[in-house]
């Protein structure tokens, strides 16, 4: 029993050292990349290198390197028993080319998250809206962008459909413009028209929550209502701050308006009836 325990041990042993062996080199080549990794980013951090950008980088980068490393290490030990590295590339290559058109969705991510990070369409934290998702980026993953939405839902958009889609970076911008129409009834007199259209410039000019290159101008005569046009920019990219302004901006319009007399036009419909009676 002894003699074939040795002899099991003797045949073996070498097996175990080399399996031992590939698991070492393996894992401390993972710890060598993570190491790396590490020090990047807090290189990163410390420079102020555009970090959002770049540290969204790493995590892509990280296991792309380990998939190479550990693809070296397996051709390595199977060239190392006999087998021909380029038989084993070309296996791999058949190999993924069928796994290529069974994941086709996938691969179109992976590539659509080095093109959102190339292009630099978009970084962590930016308010973005696509496909009339809107919301803030939480993460950019191979796969995948996830969105925080503003009723705090999140929100995932494979990244080959954020590649091929009209994508509105709010934050990039830097302000937010509120774009609206105030309509006023037909029988405002003429110098009141004219006082509609001061207010809201001087609400503007006042509000220094606003970038002062206001647009404010009679539209057109509507159906019902005769309209002011208004175009300005707050100085703030976020919703939060955005709709906040609005509504001041909007309130304090009401005021104005009240307070002068100004009356706001509804939709209204005139029937004229001919009576021939």
């Amino acid at each position: 029993m002894t003699d074939k325990v040795l002899v099991f041990l003797k045949e073996h042993i070498p097996i175990f050292i080399e399996i031992i062996s590939v698991f070492a080199v393996s894992y401390i080549s993972l710890k060598i990349i993570d190491f790396c990794d590490k020090k990047i980013r807090k290189h990163i951090v410390e420079k102020n290198f555009n970090n959002t950008r770049l540290l969204s980088f790493c995590p892509v980068i990280n296991k792309v390197i380990k998939t190479i490393v550990l693809f070296i290490i397996i051709a390595s030990v199977m060239q190392a028993h006999g087998y021909s590295m380029t038989s084993l590339i070309t296996g791999f290559g058949i190999t993924g080319i069928a796994v290529g058109f069974a994941a086709k969705e996938s691969l179109s991510s992976f590539i659509g998250s080095f093109a959102i990070l190339y292009d630099k369409i978009y970084d962590i934290n930016d308010y973005i809206v696509i496909n009339n998702v809107e919301g803030t980026v939480v993460d950019i993953n191979l796969r995948s962008t996830k969105i925080k939405t503003l009723d705090n839902h999140i929100v995932t958009i494979p990244n080959n459909i954020v590649a091929d889609t009209l994508v509105t970076n709010v934050t990039a911008t830097k302000k937010r413009r509120i774009n609206s129409t105030i309509g006023i009834v037909y029988n405002t007199p003429d110098d009141k028209i004219e006082k509609a259209i001061q207010i809201i410039k001087e609400i503007i000019s006042n509000n220094n929550e606003f970038e002062q290159n206001p647009m404010v101008y009679l539209e057109k005569l509507n159906s019902s209502s005769i309209d002011i046009r208004v175009m300005a920019d707050t100085i703030y990219p976020d919703f939060k701050n955005y709709t906040r302004v609005r509504e001041n901006f909007i309130l304090a319009v009401v005021k104005e308006y009240r307070k002068e007399g100004i009356e706001f036009a509804f939709p209204t419909q005139t029937l004229y009836i001919n009576n021939e009676n």
